[in-house]
């Protein structure tokens, strides 16, 4: 087993049975380091050692599937609808998450591919898992198809967000951990003040906030272009906060909860520990439905567009590399340009 320090942060490099575990810890504390290093030799000696499989990446999983159907008739069909998820292409099977595979299949929403469309490249993401299982890989996770119901684009009236937040704030009385529950309130608010994606937000890094211009750059996914935008007012706050929180030395047994650490603003969404279940049972306190995460990048949308901005404007806040990725929201605000020409002629 090896440790590395590359500046401030640990690295694993070990060799398991043949198998390289080469990966960055993201963390600078080397008690925290060592632990992921023993999960980690752990998880490749159960997979290589006892069960007799082999770790693979997505692209070589790909490779191994699509050389399985070389010849039929759906070989073309399967190599385009795999392009759906080009962005894990480097990393290992294994690695990749389901919040990260429902959160890329929304992203194809937003730029425009159907439902049916993004279910058929599903189909074949969980179809690789079931061939790498049998050709002796250690397959990674299955995820469900999207419902009808998520290709439309649903977004929150200002009472929607002023309910959703109350459920979610932890004074409510409805958590055990109120430290969890602040958390959760954050991060929501983050999703509707920048509209960014919740991977986007999950994985921020306080290099990406500059706390002296005021600014926060989103690093966008495949797709999109990185957008720097100016912190609302609880935003400056709510970073401020867990900035601050973040320099006080962390007592004994407690995680990482409301505050940041060295290298991520959420730090334990950062590590994958959280799922996004808490927005659908705040939802259900707060008597709203089909609530997601993703519908704050929705609602973010459509207050930007009815305050005024352009669809140009809208675009560039989103990360969006084309305008009919943002075109449709337009119908949402139908009578937005007629009233504003009224205005002007009124006006004259």
């Amino acid at each position: 087993m090896a440790l590395i320090k590359r500046g401030n942060v640990w690295h694993v490099r070990v060799q398991i049975a043949g198998v390289m575990i080469a990966r960055s810890t993201k963390t600078s504390n080397k008690r925290q380091a060592e632990m992921l290093e023993a999960k980690w030799v752990n998880e490749v000696h159960s997979e290589v050692v006892v069960a007799g499989r082999r770790p693979v990446t997505v692209q070589r999983a790909f490779e191994v599937f699509l050389e399985s159907r070389r010849g039929t008739a759906g070989y073309e069909s399967c190599a385009v609808k795999l392009r759906a998820f080009d962005p894990f292409l480097k990393r290992q099977l294994t690695e990749v998450t389901a919040a990260e595979l429902r959160a890329r299949a929304l992203e194809l929403v937003d730029e425009g591919y159907s439902i049916n469309t993004i279910n058929v490249s599903i189909i074949y993401w969980n179809a690789i898992q079931n061939h790498c299982t049998k050709a002796g890989y250690t397959a990674g996770v299955k995820i469900k198809r999207l419902k009808g119901g998520e290709g439309r684009v649903r977004f929150l009236s200002d009472t929607e967000v002023d309910q959703l937040l109350a459920a979610l704030d932890p004074e409510s009385g409805a958590y055990r951990e109120r430290r969890k529950a602040q958390d959760n309130l954050d991060f929501t608010v983050l999703l509707l003040h920048t509209g960014a994606r919740e991977q986007e937000i999950a994985r921020l890094k306080l290099s990406q906030i500059d706390q002296a211009a005021g600014t926060i750059t989103i690093h966008r996914s495949k797709g999109g272009t990185d957008t720097t935008l100016k912190m609302s007012r609880a935003v400056v706050e709510l970073v401020a906060r867990r900035m601050v929180a973040a320099e006080a030395p962390l007592p004994e047994g407690q995680s990482l909860h409301g505050r940041a650490d060295e290298t991520h603003l959420f730090p334990e969404r950062a590590k994958g520990r959280y799922n996004n279940e808490f927005i659908n049972k705040a939802a259900a306190r707060a008597g709203l439905r089909d609530v997601t995460c993703h519908v704050m990048r929705h609602t973010f949308a459509c207050r930007m567009l009815r305050a005024g901005l352009s669809l140009n404007e809208v675009q560039h806040l989103l990360g969006h590399r084309h305008l009919t990725s943002t075109m449709r929201y337009a119908h949402l605000v139908p009578n937005l340009t007629a009233t504003r020409a009224a205005e002007v002629l009124d006006a004259s």
